[in-house]
C-alpha cells in the first residue's frame, strides 16, 4: 500500500473518529442542555415571536414586546421586552413575568445601554402590581431610563391585556391626572414625561398642586365628589380647569379655586424676560404682554412688541435641557410668522461634561432666522452630539410656532 492510500485511510479513520466523539458528546450533552432550559422556562410555551409575528398565536403591536411564553404548570406569563427610550438611545432588555391573574410576579434587568443607577428599589417596585402600576414612581434623576421601562413594561402588560390573557388594573384618579398633565400642560413634563416641579399643598377641593420648574405656570389636583378635575394655571394662558377625558369644564367655583391657588405659586417674568427680548428690538420698541387663551407650553412670555415699522412678536420660552435644567430661549417673529431673531442664554448646559459636541453658536442662531412653521423641519435646532440640548430648543421652537397662531388666529 502506498503512501498516499495510507494518508487518505489515516484521515478517513481520523474523521470517523472525530464524528464519533462528537455524536456522543451529542448524546450525552443534549440532556443536560434540554434540562437547563427547561429549568429556564419550565414547561413555557413560545406564543409570540417578534421575529415571525405572521405564526405567533398573538397580535401584538408594541415593537417592544420580543416575546412571549405561556406556562400553564407555574401560571406564568414570561415577555422579552426591548426598548431604546431610555437617556442613551440604546437597548435597555428586560424580561417581565406575570402571572394568570395579572400581577407582576418579577421584572429583571437584562442588559441595559444606560449607566445611570436606578436604586435598589425601582425594579422591585414592579412586583405584585397589576397593570395600572400604581406603586411604581420614576426615579428622580434618572426618569429617562425609568421611564422607557415603566413604558416598556405597561407595553408587555397591555399586550396581555388586548389579548383576552389577563384583565386591566383600575387606575387610581390621581394616577390618571398625572397622566393627563402631560397631554394638557407639557410646559410641566419633560420630554419622558415626568413632571418638573414643586409639589405644593392644596385647599378645600383642590388636593395638591405642582409649580413648574420653568415657571410656565402650576398644575393642581381637584377632587369634587366623586369627579377628579386637573386645574392648570398657565403663566401666558391663563386658568383652565379638564375633567379625565381632557375636556375643558366651565365651573365657575373650581376655576376660581385654581386661580385663587395659582396666584400664589406662579412666578412673574415679565420683568426679566421683557429686560432680554428688549436687546433683540429695535431701539424705542414698546412692549405689551398677550394672554394666549388655552396655552401651557414651554412658552413663559409672550408680547406685542410695536415699532415704527409695524408689530413684531416676541416670546421666550423656558424647556428642560441636560439633567431637567431649565433653558432660556427668546424668539422675535415679524407679522407673517418668520423668525427674526432667536437667541439663548445658554445652549450648552454643563458644557465642562461634553466634548464631542459640535455647535458654532453664532450660525446655529442665524440658521433660525426667515424660518415659519411651514419651513421648520427640526433639523434646524441639531446640535450634534447635543441631544438633550437640540430637543430643548427643538421644543421651545415648536411652541412658539404655536403661540403666533393662537395669538394671530383671530
Amino acid at each position: 500500500m502506498n503512501k498516499t492510500i495510507r494518508s487518505i485511510l489515516c484521515l478517513v479513520l481520523l474523521l470517523a473518529v472525530m464524528l464519533g466523539a462528537t455524536w456522543g458528546v451529542n448524546t450525552l450533552t443534549a440532556p443536560i442542555v434540554e434540562a437547563n432550559a427547561k429549568a429556564l422556562l419550565g414547561d413555557a410555551v413560545l406564543i409570540y415571536d417578534a421575529a415571525d409575528p405572521a405564526a405567533s398565536a398573538l397580535a401584538v403591536t408594541a415593537d417592544t414586546v420580543q416575546s412571549v411564553y405561556k406556562d400553564e404548570t407555574k401560571q406564568l406569563y414570561t415577555l422579552d421586552l426591548s426598548t431604546s427610550e431610555g437617556y442613551s438611545h440604546g437597548p435597555i432588555d428586560l424580561k417581565l413575568k406575570v402571572d394568570f391573574e395579572g400581577k407582576i410576579a418579577s421584572l429583571e434587568l437584562v442588559q441595559s445601554a444606560d449607566d445611570k443607577d436606578l436604586g435598589e428599589d425601582f425594579l422591585p417596585s414592579f412586583a405584585g402590581q397589576d397593570s395600572a402600576l400604581g406603586g411604581v414612581e420614576l426615579v428622580a434623576g434618572v426618569t429617562f431610563s425609568s421611564s422607557a421601562i415603566r413604558n416598556a413594561v405597561s407595553d408587555g402588560m397591555n399586550t396581555l391585556i388586548d389579548n383576552g390573557l389577563i384583565t386591566a388594573g383600575q387606575k387610581s384618579a390621581e394616577q390618571l391626572l398625572t397622566e393627563l398633565v402631560a397631554t394638557v400642560y407639557p410646559g410641566l413634563v419633560n420630554k419622558a414625561g415626568a413632571i418638573q416641579g414643586e409639589e405644593l399643598e392644596g385647599a378645600g377641593s383642590v388636593t395638591k398642586g405642582y409649580k413648574a420648574a420653568n415657571g410656565s405656570g402650576s398644575a393642581w389636583f381637584i377632587q369634587d365628589g366623586d369627579a377628579a378635575y386637573l386645574g392648570v394655571a398657565s403663566f401666558v394662558g391663563g386658568v383652565t380647569v379638564f375633567d379625565l377625558e381632557g375636556k375643558a369644564v366651565d365651573d365657575p367655583a373650581l376655576l376660581g379655586a385654581v386661580a385663587d391657588l395659582a396666584a400664589q405659586a406662579n412666578e412673574d417674568l415679565h420683568e426679566a424676560q421683557q429686560a432680554a427680548l428688549a436687546r433683540l428690538l429695535p431701539e424705542g420698541a414698546s412692549m405689551e404682554p398677550m394672554q394666549i387663551e388655552g396655552l401651557a407650553s414651554t412658552v413663559t412670555g409672550a408680547y406685542y412688541a410695536t415699532t415704527e415699522d409695524g408689530t413684531l412678536y416676541a416670546f421666550a420660552a423656558r424647556p428642560y435641557g441636560y439633567a431637567n435644567e431649565v433653558m432660556e430661549l427668546y424668539y422675535v417673529l415679524d407679522e407673517s410668522g418668520a423668525i427674526v431673531t432667536m437667541r439663548a442664554k445658554e445652549l450648552i448646559l454643563h458644557s465642562e461634561y461634553f466634548t464631542n459636541y459640535t455647535l458654532d453658536e453664532a450660525s446655529y442662531k442665524e440658521g433660525f432666522t426667515g424660518l415659519t412653521a411651514d419651513a421648520y423641519t427640526g433639523e434646524q435646532a441639531l446640535i450634534t452630539g447635543a441631544t438633550m440640548s437640540s430637543d430643548a430648543v427643538d421644543t421651545a421652537t415648536r411652541d412658539v410656532f404655536e403661540a403666533f397662531r393662537l395669538c394671530t388666529a383671530n
